[in-house]
């Protein structure tokens, strides 16, 4: 086990840093940190409708990728979506209309 400033937490399980990119959909599709590249080891992302999509690697649609989880303030409920991935510029989201997305990465 290495060391790192989280005492006692293994390196492969603990990063030591990160950071958070905010995306609105616009004209139905955004790129992942708007196509520059942001290296990683994880995302967690977040919308803020429950109409978006995300596809890893290349353009998406309404009827590709997978369903974002939003937050459902009126009834206090939210859920995140995990992906291992080494670039936040490689997610591909898809949405109706202006939704937020939200993601957590870490490096």
């Amino acid at each position: 086990m290495s060391s790192t400033k989280f005492y006692g937490s293994d390196t492969g399980r603990t990063t030591n840093g990160g950071g958070s990119v905010r995306m609105t959909i616009a004209d139905g599709a955004a790129q992942g940190n708007g196509g520059t590249s942001l290296p990683c080891k994880m995302c967690y992302i977040i919308a803020s409708a429950g109409t978006v999509r995300v596809k890893v690697g290349s353009a998406c649609t309404a009827t590709t990728g997978i369903a974002v989880p939003w937050l459902d303030a009126a009834n206090h409920m939210w859920d995140v979506l995990q992906i291992p991935i080494d670039d936040v510029s490689k997610l591909y989201f898809f949405g109706t209309g202006a939704e937020t997305i939200d993601v957590l990465y870490l490096t």
